[in-house]
């Protein structure tokens, strides 16, 4: 079996150099398109130089990037039991909201209240329907 390399094309044609850059047709128009040269291609057909668009791709990452702190931990552990020292728990402690802030209040039950309205419609949804005649 042999292996072609997989040339891209040099020219991009109008329709597809959006997604080439992975933006939307509007948003090329207009941030991309005023700044990179456009050709014809055959009677109606626009293209661009790939190799243009990748330039003014790498120069808007450069003067849009978001400088990260060089000290930025990106590769703390994904689960809260990794990293612990030994002898701690495994899991943290964690105390429920509820329990620690558990009141009693007063006031009349309504649960019977509830059981009787639910009784009264379902009687009404279950019943056979009445006659139009």
């Amino acid at each position: 079996m042999s292996a072609e390399l997989a040339v891209p094309p040099r020219f991009i044609r109008a329709m597809k150099a959006p997604a080439y850059l992975g933006m939307c047709l509007d948003e090329f128009n207009k941030t991309v398109r005023p700044y990179v040269r456009e050709f014809p291609i055959g009677k109606q057909g626009i293209g661009f130089d790939r190799l243009e668009l990748d330039a003014w791709a790498d120069a808007y990452v450069e003067s849009r990037a978001i400088v990260k702190a060089a000290n930025q931990d990106n590769n703390r552990p994904r689960s809260e039991r990794q990293g612990k020292k030994k002898g701690e728990l495994p899991w943290p402690k964690k105390q429920s909201q509820a329990s620690s802030k558990c009141r009693t209040a007063s006031g009349r039950s309504t649960k019977s209240t509830e059981e009787n309205e639910f009784r009264r419609v379902l009687a009404l949804v279950t019943a056979p329907k009445q006659s139009s005649i």
